[in-house]
């Protein structure tokens, strides 16, 4: 089972278990066509699984970004609230 935890610097501590289903949650995203078509190559010519790719990408955010200014640093690379019209 995956550890979450604040660390001191306040960075999430996530465990080492990817991919696991017994623990897993289903998300529905939409990615820019440059992201999707750069994630198929990498995780075609890797042999793994897109959604590892993400979620390996994902913790190391995680663990490298402190929560305090991890929405600072999100609008700084342009992230939004995307909304169905």
């Amino acid at each position: 089972m995956a550890r979450v935890a604040r660390s001191r610097n306040g960075t999430v501590d996530l465990g080492p278990e990817i991919g696991g289903l017994a623990n897993a949650l289903k998300f529905s995203i939409n990615l820019s066509s440059e992201v999707g078509s750069e994630l198929r190559r990498i995780a075609y010519e890797e042999r793994v699984s897109e959604s590892s790719v993400i979620e390996i990408a994902l913790r190391h955010l995680f663990r490298k970004v402190s929560s305090d200014r991890l929405g600072v640093f999100l609008k700084q690379n342009g992230a939004c609230l995307r909304r169905r019209s």
